[in-house]
């Protein structure tokens, strides 16, 4: 996946873009399905996208409840996942995790690349939206983490308006397309619920 207009930094090359293929299985993946609807939740086990949305937002609760062992866990996984925050709020958030756990629980850092991610807060009614670049013929995974898990909604659509996948509730459910050609893309995350809702965005 290639994203640009300031959101994420190139990595490792070329400078403006990424590309983003990596946790992806070897199975072949059909261009731009249709609208996915609301989608059932995964059966056979998450994928590195959706586990590490999921990890995201396991890690935010725990520091929230002040449960080290469990906050350790999930970045602990979210280091060996090799994903790097891309945005402020990421930024901050992890940092806050790590200075929370003791010297002897902070886990070594993983791999120098891997899945970029976003994060932030949304109000009841509240709607995040960012615009990004993908490139043609080339994988692209985006999945959310989210809590509470229910009452928000992933979109993306591509410039045109049409929709390429829809997942609600949106929490650990993966969308997973090729782009036709390389275009830009809509991504949508709305707050249906009737309270604050933190959220972590991953693209791999």
């Amino acid at each position: 996946m290639a994203v640009r207009g300031g959101y994420l930094r190139a990595w490792p090359a070329p400078a403006a873009a990424i590309v983003m293929a990596t946790g992806l299985t070897s199975c072949a993946v059909p261009p731009e399905p249709a609208p996915s609807g609301v989608a059932p939740a995964p059966s056979g086990g998450m994928t590195s996208t959706e586990r590490l949305a999921n990890d995201l937002i396991e890690a935010d609760t725990a520091f929230a409840a002040n449960q080290m062992e469990r906050l350790a866990e999930h970045v602990r996984a979210i280091e060996l996942a090799g994903a790097r925050p891309f945005d402020p709020p990421g930024e901050a958030a992890l940092q806050a995790w790590r200075s929370a756990l003791p010297p002897e629980q902070r886990p070594m850092r993983g791999r120098v690349l891997g899945p970029a991610y976003i994060s932030g807060r949304l109000a009841p009614g509240g709607k995040l939206r960012t615009e990004q670049v993908m490139l043609g013929g080339k994988p692209v995974s985006v999945a959310a983490g989210t809590a509470p898990r229910t009452g928000l909604r992933l979109r993306i659509a591509r410039a045109d308006g049409n929709m390429v996948c829809e997942q609600s509730p949106a929490h650990a459910r993966e969308c997973r397309f090729i782009p036709a050609y390389t275009q830009r893309y809509r991504i949508e995350l709305v707050n249906s619920g009737a309270r604050d809702a933190r959220y972590h965005i991953v693209f791999d």
